[in-house]
């Protein structure tokens, strides 16, 4: 998925299912940052407020396998469960199965946004919300440079097949039609739009807990479905409608604004060594009240988020796998 879910839908959502506007923000912005959160920094280096962030994407998918695995399945390709897995395996062409396959709303992606909702920490919903919606739009594939993601059946390729880079990004538009070849003929023709539908109400009914309610689901998925319109509707009319339906209370969402809030420029000692920021003689530095700020908070949210889940439920599989420690 893109910014139109992770960003305009998961807002619309949260305020449907009952949090604040402020919470709302957060939660969307923490979940389309998820995407945009791409470069390993350093701040304030060689002073007691050191601090080294982590990414939770990468664009460079010829990165080496151990970092891979450190975030597709992490963030954005979580593995279901065996029983899971193994029920899914007949809508493959090729009949086969992967114990790192990715499947909606899966026990573990429930898992982890139950986690991150009972902590109340609208960073970390954000973050697991950006998890727990991609499962849906990337079911069927897997967070590594796997065979098992290959769509064009050949053996060597100059693009490793990560995740759904075969696919480029079809997976992640609403409205898009396409196909998959890997899985049989009745399932090999995609419609995005109702899968992107099932996310928005499972993630509803999720974020509402056990207060169900359904008629709001119904008028959420209604305007939703109104707003993501046919397959021929364009990314600017969709974005129109979103912001529509959010109204009044619409925040521009700006990729760099958490950063700078919190980042600054501080001046460079060379003789020391570390890295400075590229084309000037500065390190990044905090400003004040760094802890206080939102990329602070983002990126503690990342750290624990991804330590859940590496626990929990992506190295216990990769140990089933019989491969290396990473």
């Amino acid at each position: 998925m893109d910014i139109e879910f992770h960003y305009y839908m998961t807002y619309i959502i949260a305020r449907r299912a009952g949090f604040n506007p402020d919470d709302s923000y957060l939660i969307a912005c923490s979940s389309q940052y998820t995407d945009d959160n791409t470069e390993h920094l350093y701040i304030s280096q060689d002073t007691p407020d050191a601090y080294e962030s982590y990414i939770s994407q990468t664009v460079n998918i010829l990165k080496p396998q151990k970092e891979l695995m450190r975030i597709y399945p992490v963030f954005h390709f979580l593995p279901g469960s065996l029983a899971e897995i193994a029920g899914d395996s007949t809508r493959r062409a090729d009949g086969k199965l992967h114990l790192m396959n990715t499947v909606p709303d899966s026990l573990a992606a429930r898992k982890v946004l139950t986690e991150a909702l009972g902590l109340h920490d609208p960073y970390r919903i954000g973050i697991a919300t950006h998890t727990y919606s991609d499962a849906f739009a990337h079911q069927n594939f897997v967070g590594a440079d796997d065979g098992f993601n290959d769509m064009a059946g050949l053996l060597e390729k100059l693009i490793p097949s990560v995740g759904h880079a075969d696919a480029k990004h079809s997976p992640d538009i609403p409205n898009k039609l396409w196909q998959d070849k890997r899985l049989v003929p009745s399932h090999a023709s995609i419609d995005n739009k109702p899968r992107f539908l099932d996310a928005a109400g499972c993630l509803f009914d999720l974020y509402r807990g056990h207060f169900t309610d359904d008629d709001a689901r119904r008028s959420l998925l209604a305007d939703l479905g109104t707003a993501i319109g046919d397959s021929a509707s364009t990314k600017t009319q969709r974005i129109g409608n979103y912001k529509a339906l959010i109204g009044g209370e619409f925040i521009k969402y700006k990729e760099d604004a958490w950063f700078k809030d919190a980042v600054g420029f501080t001046p460079a000692n060379t003789s020391v060594g570390g890295d400075t920021v590229p084309g000037t003689e500065t390190r990044w530095g905090w400003k004040d009240n760094y802890k206080e700020s939102h990329w602070f908070k983002f990126q503690e949210a990342v750290k624990t988020h991804q330590a859940y889940v590496l626990t929990n439920i992506v190295r216990p599989i990769y140990a089933t796998m019989e491969q290396t420690t990473w």
